[in-house]
């Protein structure tokens, strides 16, 4: 079986992100010290006063499991702490551009159709966007066979009442050559990085299309949507980048997407976010700066999709040397907390939760983690339902760069929602 390579990067995780829409509202005296609080916090505190009940948590790892793993185990797997999970094929994770006919006994139709969901509410089949032979942008007859096995995963979808699937564009193989998202002139009959643009932008078209067929409500939860290139293009054109044509890609789906189907950014930029910053200003961060590799006719559409937030609990809890930072047990239970907080508080829809060296269906799981996640899940319930009209807190303000914050961790707050007042 394959399992996926870390996809974690410090030069880019820890990288300082911008605070553009957020400017200083207020003065207070707190603690016999003046501070700023930025609106920021305003964001926050309106939070509380809003619907977060249709707000998921969903499970995503090496550990994932296959068809038959759930089938055989889904009551015990759904005690884990989670609303969902990303699920494959038994035969393997399926490759969206396989040109391969594949029968359909392989798509599980009868397995996934008894499934009996109860507390897994929003489950996501895992897609990689590469194949063993390439993407086959230029070939009609190629896209021909990829549609129609695009539109039996489209089936299966339906069949198993999942909400859509887990797109993972990110290519890890060493042959470069097979890399979809890579342009050279010389691999695609010398035509100019436009040109070869406009077939994959419509293959992404077919793409969503496809899937679309059986499944008109699809949801498609892209771990990078465009913030990978956006990185990437910092240092050289985006032609020349590793995800080079994966805007075009971008361009098709909102091309070809519904009034029922539904693109959403997994911003995987938050797995290494350190303070409350960073998840409140993704949303506009990734949309604004996603939206200068669209077209202009279709940048209106890419800054009303959704956007997702990610815990990467292997990089909170150094579950590998290198993402060792000497903190004790309390603070990673402490950063896990106030991360799984701040991402439900600022997700459109998901949070997905990755990690590749524990096992949630083999009970290999640090203890106390899922404790966390149900404390934090009772604590977004409590002041969802919160009828009072005013809320009063203390707001903490911790950056987790250091290894021993600061003795000054915030301030008190009262929040008015008649009058959104702070």
């Amino acid at each position: 079986m394959f399992y996926k390579v870390p996809f974690y990067c410090k030069k880019y995780l820890f990288r300082k992100m911008l605070i553009n829409e957020f400017k200083i509202r207020r003065i207070i005296k707190a603690r016999g010290i003046f501070i700023s609080i930025l609106s920021l916090i305003l964001a926050q505190n309106k939070l509380l006063a809003q619907n977060n009940s249709g707000k998921k948590i969903i499970e995503f790892g090496w550990d994932y499991p296959n068809v038959s793993l759930l089938k055989e185990n889904i009551s015990n797997m759904e005690k884990a702490p989670f609303d969902g999970v990303v699920f494959s094929f038994d035969f393997d994770i399926y490759n969206a551009f396989d040109t391969t006919q594949r029968p359909d006994f392989q798509f599980q139709y009868k397995d996934l159709s008894e499934f009996q969901w109860k507390k897994f509410t929003d489950n996501f089949l895992f897609v990689r966007g590469v194949s063993i032979s390439g993407a086959h942008w230029l070939d009609d007859n190629s896209w021909v066979k990829i549609v129609k096995n695009l539109k039996k995963v489209s089936t299966a979808l339906a069949v198993s009442k999942a909400k859509g699937i887990g797109f993972d564009p990110e290519y890890y193989y060493p042959d470069s050559t097979m890399n979809p998202w890579v342009y050279r002139a010389s691999w695609y009959n010398n035509l100019s990085y436009q040109e070869v643009g406009n077939y994959v932008r419509k293959r992404g078209k077919q793409f969503i299309q496809a899937l679309q067929t059986n499944k008109p409500d699809i949801k498609i939860l892209c771990f990078w949507l465009l913030g990978l290139i956006e990185m990437q293009s910092q240092s050289q054109p985006a032609s020349e980048t590793g995800m080079a044509l994966y805007p075009f890609f971008v361009e098709g789906m909102l091309e070809g997407q519904n009034k029922l189907s539904e693109i959403i950014d997994g911003n995987e930029f938050s797995y290494g976010y350190q303070n409350p910053a960073g998840f409140i200003e993704a949303g506009n961060y990734r949309r604004e700066n996603g939206s200068r590799f669209v077209t202009a006719s279709l940048q209106p559409k890419f800054k009303n999709v959704s956007l997702a937030q990610a815990i990467f609990f292997d990089l909170i809890y150094a579950k590998l040397p290198e993402y060792q930072k000497g903190f004790d047990k309390q603070t990673k239970e402490r950063w896990l907390r106030d991360n799984l907080l701040n991402a439900f508080k600022t997700t459109d829809k998901y949070v997905w939760f990755y990690n590749e060296r524990i096992n949630w269906w083999q009970g290999k799981v640090d203890s106390g983690v899922a404790n966390i996640i149900n404390d934090v899940k009772n604590t977004i319930n409590t002041q969802q339902n919160n009828k009072s009209n005013q809320i009063r807190g203390n707001s903490l303000l911790l950056n987790f760069k250091e290894s021993k914050p600061d003795s000054y961790q915030g301030f008190y707050y009262s929040y008015t929602k008649s009058t959104n007042s702070l």
